[in-house]
């Protein structure tokens, strides 16, 4: 019988397969973490190869926030084997709208796979009622339970792989005419050799085995490693630095990185199954707090400058930024102090016909933002619709994604502006009215596959959204057809 199985190892081992070691744990306490449920996994392998397990989310326009309680995960070997792990943690889906991110790096059993398989205790979500304009938050109680049968099997030799779940959440959370709401599960599952597993210099692509800004806080410094916990899973996951890394934002060097900060890793798989951190940028003090997601009111509404705003939560880290605060507002408090930061690491500013801001005066309903505090969250309780305050010492713009339309061509390479027609019901539109944005492609930005997508397909691009002249503004990061 062959198995899939992590390992429990998170002292930061430094070994060869340490890190594939300490990381395998992840998907145990990714689900076990927060739950305090206990977890089982088989035996380890006599031989084993690193697997890592992603998970993104294939967009429903509707949904501003939505997570899920998973609470246990199998893979299922064509020999019968699988191996199973229980707990408790919540995953949020929509700031993985078209992307993928790490759940778990495992030290595979050698064999042929043939499908997954999830329980999900609950779920619960954030939208907009498209009358009243007016957020409304539901949680739908399982247990829901869920196959995922690979339409070829998964043949996993020495070479790592990645393992791919896109949520459809467009088909998986629907509503009937009484205006009740089911959810459905329903998974896509795709596998990727890893890039960098063959010495060829690595991805930052979660989809091929990388990391892009994996938020947490740091738990431990141990000489040329460090390791962070992910505050929605809380679990650890362990980074080697070398003199390619780049440290950014409080820090520039590895000395001042220390226990209890937030950090934003950006990594790549290493051929020996290690992580190494191309980019920690340290965002916030010892104590701090962070916590992203869309903007939905500010204060004041109409004149400027902002003093405050709200955010739906879509992610978060610090000991006072609660899982429960996920698909709940957040009150944003600027004050004279407060910093500004557009996150260019994917997109250049540079050649436009615009100067993109970011300040009090130029923060906008719609907007995808990630507030950092040196203080933590002034909370309120209970926490029901909204959830307390952070002061932000500093407001970084991130990249926010979209589906819809348009009438030209999209050429890998190219430099274009085109007008990106929303899809109908989208929340952004529900928010600000706006049924189109003005789209610009620049010769650096990704168009996936490299392959030509034609006029009339639906596409979904990430970048960073501004509003200028009157109109919105995407600067693309990414354009793939959806």
């Amino acid at each position: 019988m062959k198995t899939l199985t992590s390992y429990l190892n998170l002292s930061g081992s430094r070994s060869p397969h340490g890190l594939a070691m300490a990381v395998g744990s992840a998907l145990l306490a990714l689900l076990a973490g927060c739950g305090g449920d206990s977890s089982t996994v088989s035996p380890p392998p006599a031989t084993g190869t690193v697997v890592q397990v992603n998970m993104g989310d294939e967009p429903a326009d509707w949904l501003l926030a939505f997570s899920m309680n998973v609470s246990s995960m199998s893979l299922t070997s064509a020999g019968g084997g699988y191996a199973t792990v229980t707990g408790n943690a919540p995953i949020e889906m929509i700031h993985r709208l078209g992307t993928m991110e790490p759940v778990a790096l495992i030290n595979a059993a050698q064999g042929t796979y043939t499908g997954a398989s999830f329980s999900i205790a609950s779920c619960k979500f954030a939208y907009l009622d498209a009358k009243t304009k007016t957020l409304v938050e539901k949680t739908i109680t399982g247990p829901f339970s869920v196959s995922v049968p690979f339409s070829s099997s998964v043949s996993l030799g020495t070479t790592p792989l990645a393992f791919n779940f896109d949520l459809d959440l467009e088909k998986s959370l629907t509503q009937d005419n009484s205006g009740a709401f089911q959810f459905r599960p329903q998974f896509k599952f795709s596998n990727e050799m890893m890039k960098g597993s063959n010495g060829n210099g690595g991805s930052v692509n979660a989809r091929y085995g990388g990391m892009y800004q994996m938020m947490g806080i740091v738990s431990a410094v141990n000489g040329s490693s460090f390791s962070i916990t992910q505050h929605e899973a809380a679990h650890t996951f362990t980074f080697q630095i070398s003199n390619e890394t780049q440290f950014r934002g409080r820090i520039t060097q590895m000395s001042q990185l220390g226990k209890d900060m937030g950090v934003m890793v950006t990594a790549v798989l290493q051929s020996d199954g290690t992580f190494l951190a191309k980019q920690v940028r340290a965002t916030m003090s010892a104590g701090g707090a962070m916590g992203g997601g869309i903007v939905t009111t500010l204060t004041p509404p109409v004149d400027k400058p902002t003093t405050e705003f709200t955010v739906v939560m879509q992610n978060g880290a610090g000991a006072s930024v609660l899982t429960d605060y996920l698909t709940k507002t957040v009150t944003v408090k600027l004050t004279d102090t407060t910093t500004y930061e557009i996150d260019t690491d994917r997109v250049s500013l540079a050649g436009l016909d615009f100067t993109p801001v970011l300040d009090a005066s130029n923060i906008y309903v719609g907007q995808s933002v990630l507030p950092f505090s040196d203080s933590a969250v002034t909370a309120i309780s209970p926490c029901t619709t909204s959830c307390g305050t952070i002061t932000a010492s500093t407001v970084r713009l991130r990249e926010q994604g979209f589906r819809g339309t348009t009438d030209v061509d999209i050429t890998p390479g190219a430099s274009s502006t085109f007008t990106l027609t929303l899809m109908p019901e989208c929340a952004f539109t529900t928010l600000t009215g706006a049924t189109q944005i003005e789209v610009y492609q620049l010769t650096g930005t990704n168009v996936e596959n490299d392959t030509a997508i034609p006029a009339a397909a639906t596409l979904r691009v990430h970048g960073l959204l501004f509003y200028d002249g009157g109109k919105w503004k995407l600067i693309a990061s990414t354009i793939a057809a959806s």
